[in-house]
């Protein structure tokens, strides 16, 4: 059985237009499971809390579910490091709550299962 790591999924860390891509995806799937406009989740803008909540499960997805490094995910969702990790830990602290964590445990079976390719 081969192992394949995430790198060998989702492409070389280098190529941030395939990173960029890979991230329109995360955040149309985080749109789709919050009925928070995609738009509005990869705004600059200051934005509602739903959309501050799905852009940081976005981050957190591709943080977690990708094993990408914090200076990654920061760069593909162009934002600071900084920010990016506080993200995560938000999410983190979110997943107290049962029914976040089931919902979070489905989009990372999503990501799982989408093609490489």
């Amino acid at each position: 059985m081969n192992v394949q790591t995430h790198d060998d999924l989702w492409g070389p860390p280098s190529d941030h237009r395939r990173d960029r891509l890979i991230v329109a995806f995360l955040t149309s799937l985080v749109a789709l499971a919050t009925d928070v406009p995609a738009g509005e989740i990869a705004s600059r803008r200051r934005t509602t809390l739903a959309a501050t909540r799905a852009r940081q499960m976005a981050i957190y997805l591709a943080h977690v579910t990708l094993a990408w490094p914090m200076w990654r995910v920061a760069a593909a969702f162009s934002r600071d490091r900084t920010t990016a990790s506080h993200a995560v830990h938000a999410v983190e602290d979110l997943r107290d709550d049962a029914a976040f964590d089931a919902r979070l445990t489905e989009l990372e079976a999503c990501i799982r299962q989408a093609p490489a390719r």
